[in-house]
């Protein structure tokens, strides 16, 4: 499950999914930028803690980042990585929870005050580049003893060439690359940034795990897809173009309720998905919503299974660019193979 956040997300809605992934088994959720609470833990769920640039769930009372927090965050078992988010394909500008939604729980958790719009910053100031941020993946990792991974929107190929240059020069880097594309959806965010900022999931995915390789870093690292991997063919291309595994939140969004109202910054999501008001929370009953939740995932697997048997696959890993064929917009086919070569060079080398 992506990063969707308390505060963003109810605690109904949080406990459905945190329970039914935990039924699932071989998931795991992200907690979101917004900090980790007991609703992630409800389940048996492996949780990935996801730092922003807002360092919630990780600073002090003056909103600095505390070593200390993220140390006692670490020694929980369920919390198996750490991710620190540098740009979500939905919300380039950073986050934003109106003050209705922020209840005292909430800012407890985030280490903010109650009823108080929060707008974290489009940007760490922890560090500006590179190797400054390679030193504070480090620092995390040995802190926590946990593996460290970024979360990325893509927006040329000189950013995939640089990350994986400097990963080459330095030996250091994260253990896992979240790649997000920019077709990812949210009703907290503008229209012309959900729809026009960041590559697409197909484009940006490849012109990584091509520069990864190129450079001899792929194996130091997992990617990780998003982007409206809602379905199994759609999972199957992204696992085919170099993905090792796949993060999902509209599909878990709808298993739980959502019905798309484009009112979650508002707080008054109409099925009480989106929303930290308890009378709105009672639309979703959590004993129902936690089965449908296992169905999705399990139906997803079955359906990766299938897609992979036609295609002579014992498994979906493992599925390779040579499974993909393009048909552009004039019908001519085009093995995947080739427009991966041509990436590495045209624009990689």
């Amino acid at each position: 499950m992506s990063g969707m956040s308390f505060g963003a997300l109810g605690d109904h809605a949080l406990t459905a999914l945190s329970e039914g992934l935990g039924m699932a088994k071989g998931t795991w959720m992200n907690t979101g930028e917004g900090g980790l609470s007991k609703y992630h833990l409800k389940g048996d769920v492996d949780v990935i803690m996801q730092i922003g640039p807002g360092i919630f769930g990780v600073r002090d009372k003056n909103g600095d980042f505390s070593w200390e927090a993220l140390k006692k965050k670490s020694e929980l078992e369920q919390i198996k990585a750490f991710e620190l988010k540098l740009a979500q394909g939905a919300k380039i500008r950073g986050g934003h929870v109106d003050g209705e939604k922020v209840t005292p729980e909430i800012a407890e958790i985030r280490m903010v005050e109650p009823y108080k719009t929060i707008d974290s910053p489009n940007r760490f100031h922890q560090f500006d580049d590179l190797p400054t941020m390679f030193d504070f993946i480090e620092r995390i990792r040995q802190v926590t003893q946990k593996p460290v991974g970024i979360k990325v929107v893509i927006g040329s190929y000189s950013d995939a060439v640089q990350l994986a240059e400097y990963m080459k020069q330095s030996g250091k880097g994260p253990d896992f690359i979240t790649i997000d594309g920019g077709e990812g959806g949210s009703g907290a965010t503008y229209q012309e940034l959900a729809d026009s900022v960041g590559l697409p999931i197909k484009s940006a995915l490849p012109i990584v795990d091509a520069a990864l390789c190129h450079h001899g870093v792929r194996d130091r690292v997992k990617l990780i897809a998003s982007g409206k991997l809602f379905t199994p063919d759609r999972i199957a291309v992204a696992l085919a173009m170099g993905a090792d595994l796949v993060n999902i939140a509209r599909g878990f969004m709808i298993s739980v309720g959502c019905i798309q109202a484009l009112k979650c910054h508002s707080n008054a999501c109409p099925v009480g998905v989106a929303t930290t008001d308890p009378s709105l929370q009672k639309a979703l009953v959590i004993d129902e919503k936690k089965f449908r939740v296992v169905n999705y995932v399990v139906t997803l697997r079955e359906g990766l299974f299938r897609l992979a048997a036609a295609a002579g696959l014992e498994s979906p890993v493992q599925f390779e660019r040579k499974h993909i064929v393009y048909k552009d917009e004039k019908g001519v086919v085009q093995p995947f193979d080739e427009i991966y070569q041509s990436i590495i060079e045209k624009k990689i080398q």
